[in-house]
């Protein structure tokens, strides 16, 4: 009986499973390392907090990929208020203040939650091509 070679299949499964980590690992680089801090500092401005609240909750307002505001369960629904009523005050041109930096925060924290869960499906990608490479040598090792 004929050996059947496998080896292009596990290739182009190793090439595709590692670009999707490559993407998912830029993403959570960009969102983890330029966004949140960039949102952070917003947060901590303790001078010009109208803008900066302004500022940081339109950032906010473009979540992270795992992280869409569309996509609710029980534990974030209270999502859907926080934004109806900020969408609300800028649409009023009502001024932000201290006693808004809490609920901007909580916005935040779903976002590096969906930066966490990014990271964590890259690893996940980076696994599966780790095993198809596996699979890869042991298929040509089978077929010398």
């Amino acid at each position: 009986m004929r050996k059947i070679n496998d080896s292009k299949l596990y290739f182009y499964f190793i090439m595709i499973t590692l670009m999707i980590g490559i993407l998912l690992g830029l993403i959570f680089s960009y969102s983890a390392f330029f966004v949140e801090p960039g949102i952070k500092e917003l947060l901590s401005n303790e001078e010009n907090i109208d803008e900066s609240y302004k500022n940081a909750f339109s950032k906010l307002k473009n979540p992270q990929i795992f992280a869409r505001y569309e996509n609710f369960d029980r534990a974030a629904a209270r999502i859907k208020t926080i934004i109806q009523v900020y969408d609300e005050k800028i649409k009023n041109n009502t001024p932000f203040n201290i006693n808004d930096k809490r609920y901007l925060e909580i916005l935040l924290e779903r976002r590096e939650m969906g930066a966490l869960l990014t990271r964590n499906t890259m690893i996940f990608f980076f696994c599966l091509s780790v095993l198809g490479l596996i699979f890869y040598v042991y298929e040509l090792r089978q077929n010398k």
